[in-house]
């Protein structure tokens, strides 16, 4: 009885040490924790990634490898851009590859807009500075843009707004410096021809005749305020290019054009009045065929059949300019 009774006594001993050896186990493993956490912590956060590591092949091969879900693929790596962008700027270190995830984007969805419109601000606006060859990406992205997107009229004026004056700022060297504000004016006179409801386009078209006019691009900023003037029917947009062309050119150039203007009016509703002037302009000038024959009569201005020959038409019968 009394052995039994021991046995029984020693099995219960042991379960009652089995039961505790996890919890002994547990409190060592919490005071060893204890005691090395914090030089690791230390350690770890005296870490820094100083490298960015970019995974991607080369555009044309991750076209190919997005099995047809291109968008999809565009939008999730947009996504990313955009996420990463803000981290490297929590770590305050650039973000080396970001030139390279936009144009495997422009490559996946060359008509994505928004990668477009943000691409300079990602390149060059990181929070240390950029390297040169980052504002070459961006035109190069935004030129393309500009191509896929020849309508846009907010993306032409935001290239045009970089080209002419964030970038030549931090380009060195007068002669490439030049060569980027005339591609700004460049881009700015093409979104001053495009429809917009921005209320300050016709400033940026004021700017772009001024940057062309110091260049010496006289004859190219006459042909582009011209241009403007005709096909634009903001009578803001005509007052101040009308405007420019007096302080530059004098009232005798500014009288040519309106008078110009007004022949193109009287044209349009003297053929078809009731038509906006975009479709008078992709019609063309209204001519009298019976009128018109002959070597002598074909060379009218009345006889022109498209717009840009009644324009050069209207221009041989203004006579010479001084």
């Amino acid at each position: 009885m009394r052995s039994s009774e021991r046995a029984l006594g020693g099995w219960a001993l042991f379960g009652s040490l089995r039961r505790a050896l996890p919890v002994l186990f547990m409190g060592l493993g919490a005071a060893a924790i204890g005691l090395v956490r914090p030089t690791l912590a230390q350690s770890f956060h005296g870490l820094r990634v100083r490298n960015d590591v970019y995974g991607l092949p080369a555009p044309e091969q991750t076209v190919v490898a997005s099995l047809g879900y291109r968008a999809a693929l565009a939008d999730t790596l947009y996504a990313h851009v955009l996420v990463d962008h803000g981290l490297h700027f929590s770590e305050r270190r650039a973000y080396e590859f970001v030139g390279n995830y936009l144009e495997t984007i422009n490559a996946l969805d060359p008509k994505f807009r928004e990668p477009y419109l943000f691409a300079d601000t990602l390149l060059t606006l990181q929070p240390v500075p950029p390297p040169i060859e980052n504002y070459d990406v961006a035109r190069r992205i935004l030129e393309r843009g500009m191509r896929e997107r020849p309508y846009d009229t907010e993306l032409w004026t935001q290239a045009g707004q970089f080209f002419a004056y964030l970038a030549p700022a931090q380009i060195h060297g007068a002669v490439k410096q030049q060569e980027w504000r005339m591609a700004g004016a460049r881009a700015l006179a093409h979104a001053c021809e495009i429809v917009s409801h921005n209320a300050n386009l016709p400033y940026h078209c004021i700017t772009a005749a001024g940057i062309l006019s110091r260049a010496g691009e006289t004859e190219a900023m006459l042909s582009w305020l011209e241009r403007v003037v005709m096909v634009n029917d903001d009578e803001e947009i005509h007052r101040l290019a009308l405007g420019y062309l007096k302080a530059k050119l004098g009232e005798r150039e500014q009288q040519r054009v309106q008078q110009r203007l007004r022949r193109f009016k009287q044209a349009w509703q003297a053929d078809l009045d009731f038509l906006s002037k975009d479709a008078l302009l992709v019609l063309g000038p209204g001519f009298d065929p019976t009128r018109c024959a002959g070597l002598d009569a074909a060379e009218s201005p009345k006889c022109a059949t498209s717009w840009l020959a009644w324009s050069e038409r209207q221009q041989d019968a203004d006579g010479p300019q001084p």
